[in-house]
């Protein structure tokens, strides 16, 4: 009579798979509205073991970029990303993402200056503990941006009593103006685009959490002053 001992091994899973959905009163990127409304957005992601990370994210616009007539549009955001902790203190994160507006289109100006409106651009991120350091490079000419375009940002998040975090950041664009045309003039070369101080706190057994931000508004590549926003969230992670 033979008895056998079964080993208990646990499965390990390859990846996660997550998902965001979020309501905003309004959809400030860099300092500019991207939409001025009720703005609801939502994302997908899927990071493996290897540390190489699939996602999706998608936003409400109030603008179509290639339709002036339109008074709304939609953002699609696909990106690969691959990031590792270096020790408990260090960690690095480099993403390539394509950015693709409500059905693509073209953009035309003066002596049949033409762009598309899709983009794609490089990110690459430095964490220390709650501080990180991040510099994304635009890789096409579109129909906001040159080839080029660089945007630097520094983000800083500490965590408060009753579960209350602060969270505070900073950016500014260096813009390659050699690739100006008739659609894009550069007035800026260097620009301070946003800073933003707020709240956020999870709310307990919800999978839930509320925002509040101030942003201070800077100028952008041509010249144009941001107005300073007050920012309203609520999302939801699964």
């Amino acid at each position: 009579m033979s008895v056998f001992a079964e080993e208990n091994i646990p499965s390990q899973t390859a990846g996660e798979l997550s998902g965001s959905f979020a309501v905003v009163n309004k959809y400030i990127y860099r300092g500019g509205v991207e939409n001025d409304d009720v703005t609801l957005q939502a994302g997908l992601e899927y990071a493996h073991n290897s540390g190489i990370t699939l996602g999706y994210w998608g936003s409400t616009l109030g603008y179509d970029p290639s339709d002036d007539d339109k008074d709304h549009g939609f953002e699609h955001d696909f990106y690969v990303a691959y990031g590792k902790e270096l020790n408990q203190d260090w960690s690095y994160k480099l993403q390539g993402t394509a950015y693709y507006y409500q059905n693509g289109g073209t953009v035309y100006g003066d002596n049949g200056d033409k762009r598309k409106t899709t983009a794609f651009d490089v990110l690459g991120e430095l964490a220390y503990k709650d501080l990180t350091l991040g510099a994304a490079v635009m890789l096409s000419d579109a129909s906001f941006a040159n080839a080029g375009d660089v945007y630097l940002s520094a983000a800083y998040s500490y965590a408060l009593a009753q579960n209350f975090m602060l969270n505070t950041s900073v950016g500014a664009s260096l813009y390659n103006s050699s690739r100006d045309d008739s659609i894009i003039e550069t007035k800026n070369d260097v620009a301070f685009n946003e800073a933003r101080i707020g709240l956020s706190k999870a709310i307990a057994n919800t999978g839930a959490t509320a925002s509040l931000d101030y942003v201070f508004g800077g100028k952008d590549r041509f010249d144009t002053d941001f107005d300073d926003q007050l920012v309203l969230g609520l999302n939801f992670n699964f």
